[in-house]
């Protein structure tokens, strides 16, 4: 029989633990715990008897009585790991997790800790405040068993951290396995119709009911997403008139964007209008609708106060798209009032907050030839026509990384630009302030910046100790490029940097399944390992970084040091 994961080892407490919901949020249609095969047939110690004895307490209500009886038994000198495990679920069953993560923490830093005993000692820390620490044990116990139920609960974290593709990456599948959570398949659901994906989102919810109100709701916005506006308006309507009054806004917005698509503009602005409570994105959207119905001057002086606060650098946005929305727009309606030099700036900074969407590239180069600037506007249509390919990562970039992701990393057969190799002479003369400078100066000029530039940013940032300016670098490059793997290298680099474990594991790992030669990624995987006690696979790293770069001198350096503690 396939061996599943356990999260109990006695058949009598699997029924009171298998109803327990994780800490991340109320969850009704959580699957059962997997449970262990049985243990032959013997007669029970007495450590095992009071436990049996406290988990009867809790199902019996009688949780005081229940956590005496465990204090005690967990100081029983013949409490064996296994049982302290068992012992450190049911702290959790009474809403103790300062007590589980006691009992559980010295069992699960060992680095043979069982994925189950991860998983409630991740769950204990998330509940007692240290996210960090949970993150660490879920990450770990999704790395020994991916069918883990920490995959359900480190989506649910990484989502509310605003991390769309990783948290997507760790719900579909385990919502897909377990079609009776129902929260899971919600939220996988959204998180597939952030990234654009409305044929998945459509996967996920199928066949749950079609009047509950949040289903409704997503399959209205799957509606849109597929440019089904009469088919969405008809399903929304409804909805508007009668739905809980925490659901109004995204109602109303949703409704309002399936009347755009139906090619009813006015009746969107009607769904909008004292409605916006200044949010960026449906301020947007009743602009767009003003002006498709033919008031400009309205539109224009909706979009005025946002456009006029938008930022130099993309940098400072998690998801760029909303503030390359309000630029573009704002900068076409300056263009279309007959005002092309006050366009070109804003439509400028649409294709750098966001180089992927073609139609910002041909606008800007419209305005670019009303100005007068004919050879500007034809290379903007070449970026128009470049935006509108599909992206492709040269294979081998994602085979072969350079030792240590710089700036040749990304593009080894396109020369470094003239900005570029002064930022790397700067840096190489210990000026990082003035590389900084040149490198930003180069991202600035370029209509397509590239990826060395943004690479060689976030390490001169790590290099000047600002890894919070650095992480939000990664993070706008990442919207971009999300399996991007020097940016997912950097991004750990960053995390780290910040003491941020768990999700640096999550990210360097990422990085070497997208590159597995990313001997940088490998090194500071290797680094983070040893801080956590897990030697064994630290040392294997390490070798494999000095069989691919024998003149690794960090990894040499590191290695030697493993062996003078006594690791083989």
């Amino acid at each position: 029989m396939k061996k599943t994961l356990a999260l109990l080892s006695l058949s009598l407490l699997a029924a009171p633990l298998a109803s327990q919901t994780p800490p991340t949020a109320a969850r009704p249609a959580r699957p059962p715990a997997p449970q262990a095969a049985q243990p032959p047939a013997q007669q029970p110690s007495a450590v095992e008897k009071g436990i049996q004895e406290a988990a009867k307490l809790i199902q019996a209500g009688n949780a005081a009585a229940a956590v005496q009886k465990l204090q005690a038994l967990q100081k029983d000198p013949a409490v064996t790991p296994p049982l302290l495990s068992l012992i450190g679920a049911l702290y959790l069953q009474v809403n103790r997790p300062q007590d589980a993560l006691a009992v559980l923490k010295p069992l699960a830093d060992a680095e043979d800790a069982q994925p189950a005993v991860l998983y409630n000692a991740g769950r204990a820390a998330l509940l007692a405040g240290n996210v960090e620490e949970g993150r660490l044990y879920l990450t770990r116990s999704v790395l020994k068993e991916p069918a883990s139920p920490a995959a359900r609960d480190l989506g649910f974290l990484t989502a509310r951290q605003g991390r769309v593709v990783e948290a997507y990456s760790m719900l579909r599948p385990w919502a897909l396995h377990n079609p009776e959570d129902t929260d899971a398949r919600l939220m996988a659901a959204s998180l597939a119709l952030q990234l654009e994906r409305p044929d998945a989102a459509a996967e996920l919810i199928a066949g749950l009911p079609e009047n509950e109100p949040a289903i409704r709701l997503l399959r209205g916005k799957v509606l849109v997403q597929k440019k089904d506006g009469p088919g969405a308006v008809a399903l929304l309507k409804p909805l508007l008139a009668s739905h809980p009054p925490g659901m109004d806004l995204e109602v109303r917005r949703t409704l309002a964007e399936a009347e755009l698509v139906a090619g009813h503009p006015a009746e969107t602005v009607k769904l909008l209008e004292g409605h916006t409570a200044d949010h960026p994105s449906l301020v947007l959207l009743l602009a767009r609708a003003q002006r498709q119905a033919g008031n400009a001057a309205a539109a224009t002086a909706t979009l005025k106060p946002l456009a006029e606060k938008l930022p130099s650098s993309p940098a400072a946005f998690g998801d760029p798209r909303p503030a390359a929305g309000i630029a573009l727009e704002y900068g076409t309606l300056l263009l279309e009032a007959g005002r092309p030099n006050e366009a070109g700036p804003f439509l400028e900074r649409s294709t750098l907050y966001y180089p992927r969407n073609p139609d910002a590239w041909k606008a800007l180069a419209r305005a670019l030839e009303a100005s007068g600037r004919k050879e500007d506007a034809r290379k903007a249509l070449a970026q128009a026509a470049e935006a509108a390919k599909p992206p492709v990562r040269p294979d081998a970039a994602a085979a072969a990384p350079a030792a240590a992701p710089g700036p040749a990393a990304a593009a080894p057969e396109k020369p470094l630009s003239e900005g570029l190799q002064n930022a790397l002479r700067l840096m190489g003369q210990g000026q990082l302030e003035g590389a900084l400078a040149a490198v930003r100066q180069e991202i600035g000029i370029a209509k397509v910046p590239d990826p060395r530039a943004r690479i060689l940013e976030v390490r001169l940032l790590l290099g000047l100790k600002r890894p919070e300016e650095a992480l939000k670098v990664t993070e706008a490059a990442l919207q971009g490029e999300p399996n991007h793997p020097d940016f997912l290298y950097l991004r750990g680099a960053t995390e780290m940097a910040l003491s941020r474990w768990g999700v640096a594991e999550q990210d360097l790992r990422r990085a070497l399944q997208l590159a597995p030669r990313h001997t940088a990624a490998m090194n500071d995987l290797a680094v983070l390992l040893m801080n956590l006690k897990k030697k064994e696979e630290a040392r294997s790293l390490l070798e494999q970084v000095l069989k691919i770069n024998p003149q690794d001198q960090m990894a040499a350096t590191n290695l030697k040091r493993l062996k003078s503690e006594g690791q083989p």
